[in-house]
C-alpha cells in the first residue's frame, strides 16, 4: 500500500526526538545555564574526606580592612563564595544566597590543575617513567586513530602543545568540548582523536587534560578519583567529601567537573605556596613547583605551564600590528602571543606577574601569590561586575593587601 506523501516527514518527527533523548545534545541544552542546584543531576565519583582534617586558622574576617570593599563588590557578581587566606589564616570568607562553607561548588577547569599535579605525582612514583614519553606508551590505542600520536609526549599534554584536532567552542552544543562534557562514553570520543603532525604551538584544548587523566589511570591502575583521594585529598587533610563527575561508565571528566568546598580547593594553593611540602611531607618535587612559579618560564610558555596559568597584565588586539605598536610603547617587558577562541583569532600583549592560578570558565579561581603567601579562591556562576573581569579583580585585590 502506498504511504501518504507526508508519511516520511511525520515518521522523522516522531523518531528524531527519541534518538535525541539519549543524546548529549539534549543534555547540553537542558543544562546550558548550569546552576548550582544542577550538581546532583550528574553521575559522580566520591572523593572521601580525611579523618585528620587540616583547618586554616580563622582570623576573624570582621576586622579585615578590605571587608567592606569586598562585600560591596561581590554583591550581585554571581559569586557563590569568596575566600582570602594569608599565612594559613582566613582573612575573609563570605558566601551568598544562603550558601555556607560546607557547600561543594563546581570548579570547571580548575580541575585541570589537580590533574596536572596528579600527573607529576605519578611521575615521581615511577608510574609515568618520563614526562618525555610518547603518549602512545600509555595509550597505545591512539595509534589506531592517528600514527602521528607517536610524536606527542606527556609533557606536550601538560603544556597544551599537542596539535590535537578538537573544537574548544563553548557556545555550541555540537562542539567537541561540549561533547566531552555530556557524552556517556568518554573513551569512545578519545579513540577518534587526530593531530596536526608536528604542531607544537600552545593552543588550549580541554581534551588534552582528558587524555592526561587517561594516562594517569593507565599508569597507576587506579581511577582518577581514587588516585586523587590517596595522593592529595587524604594527605592534605581535606575537610569534606568531593565529587568528580563521570560518564556512564564511571570515567572522570578529567578536564573539569571536580566539585569541592572553597577551603579544600584552597589547600592545593597551600601545597604550591609551600614548595610542594605539606607539613613535612614532600608531596610534590620542589623543582616542579618552582618551574610553575617562575615568571621567565611562564613567558617562554606563553603564560601556561603544567596546567597552571600565569597571572599577568594582558591586552588583546584583533591584529598583530596593533599588538606590536602597543608593546613598543611600554617600558616593562611585554610579550606578544597568538590565540584563538570560538573560531576567532586574536593577539595578546602581556607581561607576567609574580603569581599563578587555576581557572574555570565561569570565573572560578584558585589564585596563589608566593611573595605574599596569599591564596584567593572564588567560586560562582559567570562572573558579573561593572568594572572588572574576575581575574583583574583578584589581581587588584592582591595588590591592595600589604
Amino acid at each position: 500500500m502506498k504511504q501518504p506523501a507526508n508519511f516520511s516527514r511525520i515518521l522523522n518527527l516522531l523518531i528524531i526526538p527519541i534518538i535525541l533523548s539519549s543524546c548529549y545534545v539534549v543534555k547540553a541544552y537542558r543544562f546550558r545555564k548550569f546552576e548550582l542546584k544542577d550538581l546532583g543531576k550528574f553521575k559522580a565519583a566520591t572523593v572521601q574526606k580525611s579523618n585528620q582534617p587540616f583547618r586554616f586558622f580563622n582570623a576573624g574576617g570582621s576586622s579585615f580592612p578590605l571587608k567592606a570593599y569586598l562585600d560591596s563588590n561581590l554583591e550581585n557578581s554571581l559569586t557563590y563564595g569568596f575566600l582570602v587566606i594569608r599565612n594559613d589564616s582566613i582573612l575573609y570568607e563570605k558566601y551568598f544566597d544562603n550558601l555556607t562553607s560546607s557547600n561543594i561548588f563546581p570548579s570547571f577547569s580548575v580541575a585541570k590543575s589537580f590533574v596536572g599535579t596528579l600527573a607529576q605525582i605519578a611521575h615521581q612514583e615511577g608510574k609515568i617513567k618520563s614526562l618525555q614519553d610518547p603518549v602512545t606508551q600509555y595509550l597505545p590505542w591512539l595509534l589506531s586513530s592517528d600514527k602521528a600520536w607517536r610524536q606527542v609526549t606527556v609533557q606536550n599534554l601538560l603544556d597544551m602543545r599537542t596539535g590535537v584536532k578538537s573544537d574548544e567552542t563553548y557556545n555550541s552544543p555540537f562542539s567537541d568540548v561540549i561533547q566531552l562534557g555530556f557524552t556517556r562514553n568518554l573513551m569512545g570520543r578519545l579513540k577518534k582523536l587526530k593531530v596536526v603532525p608536528g604542531s607544537k604551538e600552545f593552543v588550549y584544548k580541554s581534551v588534552n587534560t582528558q587524555l592526561l587523566g587517561a594516562i594517569i589511570e593507565s599508569a597507576t591502575g587506579e581511577t582518577l578519583a581514587n588516585y586523587l583521594q590517596k595522593k592529595l585529598w587524604l594527605p592534605m587533610g581535606m575537610e569534606s567529601d568531593a565529587a568528580w563527575q563521570t560518564d556512564a561508565k564511571g570515567r572522570a571528566r578529567a578536564f573539569c567537573c571536580l566539585n569541592a568546598t572553597l577551603r579544600d580547593f584552597a589547600k592545593l594553593g597551600r601545597l604550591y605556596l609551600n614548595n610542594g611540602n605539606w607539613n613535612g611531607n614532600q608531596i610534590l618535587a620542589a623543582e616542579w613547583v618552582q618551574t610553575i612559579l617562575n615568571p621567565d618560564t611562564m613567558r617562554v610558555y606563553q603564560g601556561y605551564k603544567n596546567h597552571w596559568w600565569s597571572s599577568r597584565n594582558i591586552k588583546r588586539f584583533s591584529d598583530s600590528a596593533q599588538a606590536v605598536q602597543f608593546v613598543g610603547t611600554q617600558q616593562a617587558n611585554w610579550y606578544i602571543s597568538r590565540g584563538a577562541r570560538n573560531g576567532k583569532v586574536f593577539f595578546s600583549a602581556y607581561n607576567n606577574l609574580p603569581a599563578v592560578f587555576a581557572q574555570g570558565m565561569l570565573g572560578q579561581f584558585v589564585y596563589i601569590n608566593p611573595g605574599k603567601k596569599l591564596i584567593i579562591v572564588r567560586m560562582g556562576h559567570n562572573w558579573k561586575h561593572k568594572d572588572f573581569y574576575a581575574q583583574k579583580f583578584i589581581e587588584n585585590l592582591a595588590g591592595m593587601i600589604p
